[in-house]
């Protein structure tokens, strides 16, 4: 599958989540690393591919994880991208800044202990629970009180806090699309996030793009949609980078 999506007419673009398809997950989200080998296959990609990391962390965060200036970050769940294009939404910081930290304290207010859980990104707040899954019901509870302007967004055991203004992985791969005018697709994801890029996918695939849809198990935390709208499931974060491998050698780099 992966040699045939690199002999299809090109541009190719690599569109890949970051946590738990490139890097592995872990209980401190902080702590996160994209193992070097996964870094070296992504920046040889560069030569022949568009690369896109498509993910939650906020730009300035996915970039320190991905360091390589060719790779673009489409961050904040597209809220925030290293590319200018008007395909994406657009995001009051100030705003958003100011219902986040009201709405944050709310939360800390009702649910005291998730204050040492608390991931604060660029444009939205998540709330962890790995490492505390007791957190999880009181934490649900607490963000059933959520204003209009911000809304909530599942992960692999974090509910995380962004605004209310359209911004999703689906539009990010879009954009991406529309952005490189690409005929090839590769898309890569592990997390409920990533159901609606796969989603987005299929809507490539049916205008006429080859679209391959690789998810990445998360073993019993791995989404259901991830499970039912991929092409072929990867085990884990090194199979992944063992697939773009593939890919690269496929296109002699």
């Amino acid at each position: 599958m992966f040699e045939e999506i690199a002999a299809s007419r090109g541009p190719l673009l690599v569109a890949t989540d970051l946590d738990g398809t490139l890097a592995p997950i872990v209980d401190d989200a902080a702590e996160a690393r994209v193992p070097a080998r996964a870094l070296a296959v992504l920046e040889r990609l560069t030569k022949v591919a568009r690369v896109a990391v498509v993910t939650g962390r906020d730009l300035n965060t996915a970039r320190m994880m991905v360091p390589a200036e060719e790779i673009v970050i489409m961050g904040s769940h597209g809220l925030e991208a290293s590319i200018e294009t008007e395909l994406l939404p657009e995001v009051d910081r100030g705003a958003q800044a100011a219902a986040l930290e009201k709405f944050e304290h709310t939360v800390i207010q009702a649910v005291p202990n998730a204050l040492a859980h608390i991931e604060r990104k660029a444009v939205s707040t998540a709330f962890h629970y790995r490492t505390a899954p007791e957190l999880e019901a009181p934490l649900r509870e607490a963000l059933r009180g959520i204003p209009k302007t911000l809304r909530v967004r599942e992960g692999r055991m974090v509910l995380e806090v962004l605004p209310n203004g359209g911004g999703s992985k689906d539009l990010a791969l879009t954009a991406l699309a529309g952005h490189f005018k690409t005929k090839s697709i590769l898309v890569m994801g592990d997390d409920l996030t990533d159901v609606a890029m796969f989603e987005a996918g299929l809507v490539l695939r049916e205008a006429g793009a080859s679209v391959l849809l690789a998810g990445v198990s998360g073993q019993d935390e791995t989404p259901a949609g991830i499970q039912e709208l991929s092409d072929v499931m990867l085990a884990s974060p090194d199979e992944a980078r063992d697939a773009l491998e593939v890919v690269a050698k496929a296109l002699g780099v």
